[in-house]
């Protein structure tokens, strides 16, 4: 099996080193988002899908089992996504190595996102960093994800003691009346400031103190942002 891995050199990284990985379609478009918002975090894109891969802006790129899935993605299989990331964990690794902390984005319920977010939690916690998973529930109407999303979140939650679900039903409850396309950015804003605000409590404060969920403190603002807060399910700390 082989993998794809391009590098793009930016900017020098502040420290502590931090590292946003995104995993399947909908963790790399989060990831797209925080490469053009905060270029002082390291972004990370893995996928199964070669050509939304290639659409997706990143310092570093990861293409699984591309001789398996013919660049064309899992078809939902989580198992295979799953397989894909343990064959291909030594270059999941060198993206991570070397970061102080990683937050880990993926939309539950699909194959790459499902199968492969506990792989890379298991790493980055062999790595000994701070890990954070953020886990993104389908929509209660998206039935076939439903099961395997509630799956995937529980394995997630068994390698990362800080897993933090967000359901996106909920911005439906509090915003009714955004299309779903706004509704998509409306959770991405809120993942994206989410992390920018942990990345400065990483900077600023004890250890001990930067996994309290419950200091996220965002307003909702003219650009409808939503507090992460109001987004999460059941948020999952040790």
């Amino acid at each position: 099996m082989e993998a794809d891995v391009w590098a793009i050199s930016r900017m020098p990284s502040l420290e502590p080193r931090i590292a946003v990985v995104g995993v399947g379609g909908a963790g790399c478009n989060i990831v797209n988002d925080i490469y053009w918002a905060d270029p002082s975090l390291d972004t990370v894109a893995i996928n199964t899908d070669k050509i939304s891969l290639r659409g997706s802006s990143a310092d570093k790129k990861v293409c699984l089992c591309r001789d398996v899935t013919r660049g064309e993605g899992t078809k939902g299989d989580i198992r295979l996504g799953e397989n894909c990331a343990r064959a291909h964990s030594e270059e999941i690794r060198d993206a991570l190595i070397g970061h102080d902390a990683v937050f880990i984005i993926a939309g539950m319920g699909g194959g790459t996102g499902t199968g492969v977010t506990p792989v890379v939690a298991d790493i980055a916690h062999s790595l000994d960093m701070m890990v954070f998973t953020i886990a993104i529930r389908p929509f209660s109407f998206e039935t076939q994800r439903t099961k395997a999303a509630n799956e995937g979140i529980v394995k997630a939650s068994a390698v990362c003691p800080v897993t933090i679900v967000i359901q996106n039903d909920k911005v439906l409850e509090n915003a009714p009346d955004v299309t779903m396309e706004a509704a998509f950015k409306m959770v991405n804003r809120g993942i994206v400031n989410f992390i920018r605000e942990k990345k400065q409590m990483i900077s600023d404060t004890a250890i001990d103190h930067i996994a309290e969920i419950n200091t996220i403190l965002m307003d909702v603002d003219e650009h409808n942002n939503l507090p992460l807060s109001v987004l999460i399910d059941d948020p999952i700390s040790g």
